[in-house]
């Protein structure tokens, strides 16, 4: 895959955006500190934002980190013929960063809030992890009637949690109080200055059946603490090769972003795709150097044809 970027274009207005979707000739964003909804244009501009939830907000616009919700995860639904932005907190605090949220994109300011607890629960036993581990989702994606949550391994392992989607709608709307059918996949991702790297967004290429995936890495780890940006990765997962108990091996596969052959030191923590043909994607993503700004680059995703 051959990934060209241009960019960035800053942000000071959006803090540490971490979740983008894009519907109707716009981009939604949110970020892991700000109460808003942002909506952007293409040129990254925003043009209007909705409060999620009401949280004091201090002098530099951002919730303090003791008490964010840790927007992370985001990604559209479709849900009785509307368009929906899932929006999730991460789980890595269990006072504060349990909340999900499904948003209208329709202009009716629908919106259905959910405590992610139990699912994240689910999650964590399904996953082994041991007492006082909890789970760190960064990234989530919609492929046909699944839903895929991506658990950063910063703090833990780098694992896919693949949900019905159905399932999760009902869940996400109280008509359930657990989500049936739970099933992970280990992932293993490169490592830069013997870090490894942790998922960090994710959309659905529908062309090719796969999976875009970012990852970034810091120079610490745990899922609460933030650590200096070493860089981040980009990657494909093709559906049709996730088996069952078998690790998915990334290490090779998933490429450092670049421009002008210079690696790029930022934290890459969400991709939108605009635009998917058979060989070619085009989109955007968004970075969170963890200064209260968002960084946006433009992407365009290219696959040679096989000889």
């Amino acid at each position: 895959m051959n990934i060209r970027l241009a960019g960035p274009v800053v942000n000071k207005a959006l803090p540490s955006g971490s979740g983008m979707t894009w519907s109707a000739g716009r981009y939604f964003v949110v970020g892991d500190d700000s109460p808003y909804l942002f909506t952007l244009n293409r040129k990254f501009a925003i043009t209007a934002r909705s409060l999620l939830r009401d949280y004091p907000i201090q002098q530099n616009g951002r919730i303090a980190k003791a008490i964010k919700p840790d927007y992370e995860a985001m990604a559209s639904v479709v849900w009785n013929g509307t368009v929906w932005n899932l929006i999730l907190s991460s789980g890595s605090d269990k006072e504060t960063r349990g909340a999900g949220l499904l948003v209208s994109t329709d202009g009716k300011a629908t919106v259905h809030e959910r405590d992610m607890t139990v699912l994240y629960r689910d999650f964590a036993s399904l996953a082994g992890f041991k007492t006082g581990q909890l789970v760190n989702i960064e990234a989530v994606a919609v492929a046909r009637d699944v839903a895929y949550f991506f658990n950063r391994g910063n703090a833990n392992r780098n694992i896919l949690f693949k949900v019905p989607l159905g399932d999760l709608l009902t869940y996400m709307t109280g008509e359930a109080d657990k989500v049936a059918g739970i099933r992970l996949h280990e992932a293993a991702l490169p490592q830069l200055n013997g870090r490894e790297a942790g998922f960090s967004g994710a959309d659905y290429w529908p062309e090719i059946d796969s999976l875009v995936y970012s990852a970034s890495v810091e120079g610490a780890y745990g899922a609460y603490d933030d650590g200096a940006v070493l860089g981040s990765y980009l990657g494909l997962i093709p559906l049709p090769t996730l088996e069952e108990g078998a690790l998915l091996d990334l290490t090779r596969s998933a490429q450092r972003l670049s421009k002008v052959g210079v690696p790029l030191k930022t934290k890459v923590e969400s991709i939108s795709l605009t635009h998917t043909e058979r060989r070619r994607a085009v989109g955007a993503l968004v970075a969170d150097n963890d200064n209260g700004s968002s960084e946006f680059f433009d992407v365009v995703l290219t696959i040679a044809p096989r000889r």
